[in-house]
């Protein structure tokens, strides 16, 4: 475990509290009548973010330059392409990276939504010619990459392995389809994830264990971005 001063934890009290609201009332009039509210909620999620980012540089040097502030993704959604006109998120989402929220680089994701929270790490969406780089990588290293998912600490925090959900049925056009590590180079997204309670969100200690949590992930990232960056 990664120690840490409890009083510098901050919390996200009323966070989830927030968005609950906001999904039975998603329409301009409320969210207008209650801006205050949300502007002291998306307050409290960048000052967790600052301290977070503040504690995990020292694990991953390539946060060094972040503002933890910006990576929080806005709360109106674009309705311009899609059925679903609701004009806001019912989530929160924040993604730490070298690169900034929008980077097509590995990094750190924290998804605040009731009922369905979760954190993670990886890269999601790549364009075709990055998403290559990182299968080369993993062509190259398979083994390396299969030991990180293997150690004890990413076993018990992510299981082990990356969403089955995000792999392919057949093996990517060219790669040998007898690669023994073949299993590794058929995700279209590389990312690993954890769950959460909404209890664990709203306990004191939530910060320290997500800090624990994404400090897990540092050699995933690391060996994602080292393939990106070749």
């Amino acid at each position: 475990m990664v120690q840490t001063k409890k009083e510098e934890a901050p919390s996200l009290e009323g966070v989830l509290d927030f968005l609950k609201a906001l999904s039975k009332n998603n329409d301009r009039d409320w969210f207008n009548a209650h801006k205050g509210e949300y502007l002291q909620v998306k307050a409290r999620v960048e000052d967790f973010m600052v301290w977070l980012v503040e504690h995990l540089v020292k694990f991953d040097k390539e946060l060094a330059l972040v503002d933890a502030r910006k990576g929080m993704y806005r709360i109106y959604r674009d309705t311009r392409f899609s059925n679903d006109k609701r004009p806001y998120k019912d989530y929160i989402g924040t993604f730490l990276s070298k690169e900034g929220r929008h980077g097509s680089c590995s990094g750190y994701y924290i998804h605040l939504e009731p009922g369905k929270c979760m954190f993670g790490a990886g890269v999601y969406g790549l364009p075709p010619e990055k998403q290559k780089k990182v299968r080369d990588g993993i062509y190259f290293q398979s083994q390396k990459l299969r030991n990180i998912l293997q150690k004890p600490d990413m076993k018990k925090v992510y299981g082990g392995k990356m969403d089955e959900n995000m792999r392919l049925k057949v093996a990517p056009r060219g790669y040998d389809k007898d690669f023994p590590d073949m299993d590794l180079l058929k995700y279209r997204h590389y990312f690993v994830s954890r769950n959460i309670t909404d209890r664990e969100v709203n306990a004191a200690g939530f910060a320290q264990k997500l800090l624990d949590g994404l400090v897990t992930a540092v050699p995933f990232n690391r060996f994602l971005n080292e393939a990106l960056d070749f």
